[in-house]
């Protein structure tokens, strides 16, 4: 009997170290949300500035 609880102990151990580890290891909702709104804020930025330029190089 005590075999099986240390047995099932380790495992209850292990499952919950794996889970805690996937969790921190995924990106959360939130950041992946606020990384997209940067990468499109930095692309419009980008491409204002080469509407910018082009338009500087035609007058």
């Amino acid at each position: 009997m005590e075999k099986w609880l240390v047995f099932s102990a380790v495992w209850i151990v292990a499952v919950v170290c794996l889970a805690l580890f996937v969790r921190g290891a995924s990106p959360a909702r939130e950041r992946a949300l606020a990384l997209a709104r940067v990468r499109q804020a930095r692309q419009r930025a980008e491409a204002a500035a080469n509407d910018a330029r082009m338009s500087e190089q035609r007058g």
